[in-house]
Order: structure tokens, then sequence, then C-alpha cells
């Protein structure tokens, strides 16, 4: 479940994103894995702002999105800042084909939550474990069932800017594990308006630790996603560290 005509918009509305903290923190957790170098893959990267810090930290990047509308502004993106070491590849992320392995897959902003299912969800751990160096590692994170359930809801948001003006309205799908987002963006500039709609799935936390035991991955580090402390029963966000079982 791609983005469409929002993928222009996203980092326009996306600006509270912290993406130095996450991207601190994800770096951390590599590194005291022992990966200071090497390959990263950032799944489902959208416009590139994790893929470019790793870039710039000296990292061998692959970016990887299958929306070509997210890729246009990675593209874009990516000669405004001259970093054409950054491989771009169009690929479903479910599956994936690597020229070799991998020292360090990413998957962050809730991507793994766009995923159809947990079928779905599944070939994208199995992926990533045939794909990962033994000793890689694989950081993601997920939206929690509590999130969707407690805070997203319902509930309608409205975006009101200079350029353009978006207007999110979630539905609860609770006897589906999901929740329907319909979005309707206003481009104030042009007088376009764009709609499109899209699902994000939400899991239990022992649903997924049974998903990446199928795919012999094991949990290394399982942490809050936004405060990077302990997870907690309200917590928004899962950030997970796995590798391969040995």
């Amino acid at each position: 479940m791609s983005y469409k005509e929002f993928s222009y918009f996203y980092d326009y509305f996306n600006y509270n994103a912290d993406y130095d903290a996450l991207f601190g923190k994800i770096k951390e957790m590599a590194q005291s894995h022992g990966i200071k170098e090497g390959i990263v893959c950032d799944l489902g990267c959208g416009t590139g702002e994790l893929a470019f810090r790793f870039h710039n930290a000296g990292y061998d990047v692959i970016a990887v999105d299958n929306s070509d509308e997210m890729l246009d502004v990675l593209f874009d993106k990516r000669d405004e800042v001259e970093a054409y070491g950054v491989q771009i590849l169009k690929q479903d992320i479910t599956e994936i084909d690597m020229f070799g392995t991998v020292d360090l897959f990413t998957c962050t902003f809730d991507t793994v939550n766009h995923l159809d299912g947990k079928q779905a969800v599944q070939k994208l751990f199995d992926r990533v474990s045939l794909f990962m160096n033994p000793d890689g590692v694989f950081i993601f994170d997920m939206n929690t069932a509590y999130k969707h359930i407690n805070i997203l809801g319902n509930e309608k948001f409205d975006f009101i800017e200079d350029e353009a003006d978006c207007h999110w309205q979630n539905t609860l799908i609770q006897e589906e594990n999901k929740t329907k987002i319909s979005i309707n963006i206003l481009d104030k500039q042009s007088g376009e308006e764009y709609s499109e709609e899209f699902y994000e799935c939400y899991y239990q936390l022992d649903d997924v630790k049974s998903m990446l035991e199928k795919a012999g991955l094991k949990i290394v580090s399982l942490i809050d996603g936004e405060s990077f402390g302990p997870v907690k029963e309200d917590s928004l966000r899962y950030l997970f560290m796995v590798k391969k079982e040995q």
C-alpha cells in the first residue's frame, strides 16, 4: 500500500518528524552490534531522509521503495544533494532481491504497518533473513495496537499550511486489526485537489515475535520507538533490532 500523490507533500506535512534522533538511535544500535561501516539497505525509504543520513555517515546505501511518486521525490533530492552514491531500487519490499548480503536493513516510520497483513509481513521478514549478512542486523519500527485503537481510532486531523491543506480521516476496523486512512489534499499553488486511501495493519507483540521466529530472526533489542526507553503498555511505537538465529 504505497503513497501516491501524497508522496509529493510528504516532507511538507511531516516537518515534525525527528529524523536526526531516529538516525542517531539506529546508528547507535547498529554500532553496538559492531556495524560501524558496510552496506545499509533502507526498505520503504520514502523521500530518503534516513538513507541520505547514512550516506553522509560513510555507509554504502541502497534505498528501496515501490512508489513511483516517492521515487520521483527521492531522485530529485539525490540530485539536489549530489548523493549519487545512494543506489535507488524500485522493489516491493516483500520481494526484495539484492545483489549480495546486507549488513544493516532498516525499515522505519511504520512502513511495516502498511503491508497488507501477516502474510506480507512474514514475506518481508523471510526476504530480509535471506539477504542479511550472518553478522548483520535488521532494525525496524511498528505502530502498536494501542496507538491504532486509542490514538488514531476514528480521529480526523487537519493540517493547514501556506502552500497546501491536508485533511486526514482515520476509520478503525478493529475486527480486521487495521485502520483505513483517507487523505484529501488541496494544493493552494495550483488549485488542484488530490484524494487517496490506504490501510495500516496492526499486530499484537506475540504475533510479531512468532513471525520473526519463523524467519529465523531473533530479537536483540526491543524498545519504545518514541522515547527510546523501555516498552510500556501504552507505547505508541515499537523499535526492534533483530539478528539471524545461529
